[in-house]
């Protein structure tokens, strides 16, 4: 038998036991939960695509978005132009007793935390606030709308106003201006577990943010909100979050049934502020595919929820930040503007129609001075189009590039990075 050194024993050992190593180290970096997500590009857009439970979801997301988050949430309070530290501290997580968060949310935020810290390997901090980013943080910026109000402007046509009588909407989404929302929004499409009673949809909003502002579902059922003028709130605690609640909403919307299955979310729990929701389905020759729902806390006034239709034979309908049935409008600029561009295609006696292109000349129409368009859609729900547009270097969402995007495919993961 031939006789080996110490020493080559040792290197013989070392040798062996380098590939285990290396797997060891793989397994160290890895993370100890699966990830049920993706984070992909589509021309120039940022596309999250997370599936499975609500746990799986805020995994995902928090581990794939944690140093997006974690920047978003610091560069939001150190600038200071929409709310500073201290603001936030009296204004949002003083006023946060009020809200309450349905269990599937706040465990998917707890996911969403738990993710980041895995992603980033402990606590994050939050320098402006001189702490880790906590769980109650990811809470507060999901209810910020209800705090610090947006402004936002939609229409809708569709039968003799279109080409094909196709469902054409469009919708601005404004708020104040802030380096931490420039080149930070993006597109999230939620894909829930198999069994699940809630349809996928795709969203449009900043990381950390799983409420709905902008969105449209597998079914091709599309909504945007807007703040309205309300009188105070009959109660004085138990509210929902609004993007939260409207997420419920377009996760319950069949296009068949839209208007019974939003109804059915929206009489159920309120939200601190009011709000317009407008909704847009395929148009089918069947009931009005474009609707306003009139929303908030006062509930000796019809439960707090009126439906506002369009009127008479119209086949368009148009909403901004005030109501028109349950209080008395306060119009501005914007709502007339748009019913003008409108009123000008009805006029046209069917020799002019809403196009996609004509679309996002009426969103350009319509900014709010002093603030910015951070994002623009136009729907398509007959086709399963969304068309985004992102604010970019100050100039109003409208005026920037548009991205057409296939809400099927997006759900299906059907484009690069999908699973």
């Amino acid at each position: 038998m031939i006789e080996r050194s110490p020493q080559y024993r040792f290197c013989l050992c070392a040798l062996l036991l380098l590939p285990l190593l290396s797997t060891a180290a793989r397994a160290d970096d890895a993370p100890k939960t699966q990830v049920n997500g993706t984070l992909s590009e589509i021309d120039g857009v940022r596309v999250l695509r997370v599936w499975g439970t609500p746990e799986q979801r805020g995994y995902a997301n928090g581990y794939l978005m944690s140093s997006d988050i974690a920047r978003f949430m610091n560069e939001f309070f150190a600038d200071g132009s929409v709310i500073d530290a201290k603001g936030y501290e009296t204004r949002v997580l003083r006023k946060l007793h009020l809200m309450t968060i349905q269990p599937q949310h706040e465990a998917e935020l707890r996911a969403m935390l738990a993710g980041i810290e895995a992603k980033a390997g402990g606590p994050v901090d939050l320098p402006v606030l001189g702490r880790p980013l906590q769980y109650t943080d990811l809470v507060a910026a999901n209810c910020m709308g209800d705090m610090l109000r947006f402004g936002c402007s939609s229409f809708a046509a569709w039968g003799d106003m279109t080409k094909d009588g196709h469902t054409i909407a469009g919708r601005n989404m404004d708020w104040a201006k802030s380096p931490a929302f420039e080149g930070t929004q993006l597109v999230t499409v939620h894909v829930p577990e198999r069994g699940s009673k809630s349809l996928a949809w795709v969203s449009i909003f900043w990381p950390g943010l799983i409420g709905c502002t902008t969105g449209m579902n597998a079914e091709n059922v599309s909504v945007a909100m807007h703040d309205s003028n309300t009188p105070n709130p009959s109660g004085k605690g138990g509210f929902s979050s609004s993007t939260m609640l409207y997420r419920e909403a377009i996760e319950a919307a069949h296009a068949e049934t839209a208007i019974k299955d939003i109804s059915g979310v929206l009489t159920q729990r309120h939200t601190l502020p009011g709000y317009n929701m407008m909704v847009t389905r395929p148009f089918t020759g069947s009931g009005p595919p474009a609707v306003v729902f009139e929303h908030d806390a006062d509930l000796s006034n019809s439960g707090g929820l009126t439906l506002r239709e369009p009127a008479g034979s119209d086949t368009h309908i148009a909403c901004t930040n005030h109501s028109r049935k349950r209080y008395e409008p306060h119009e501005g600029t914007r709502y007339p503007k748009l019913c003008k561009g409108l009123d000008k295609i009805v006029k046209g006696n069917g020799r002019s129609h809403l196009t996609v292109k004509k679309a996002w000349k009426m969103l350009g129409n319509v900014p709010i001075e002093g603030i910015i368009t951070h994002h623009s859609a136009v729907f398509e729900p007959n086709k399963g189009l969304m068309h985004v547009a992102f604010a970019k270097r100050g100039k109003n969402a409208p005026k920037c590039k548009h991205v057409t995007l296939d809400i099927a495919k997006l759900i299906a993961g059907d484009y690069p990075g999908g699973k």
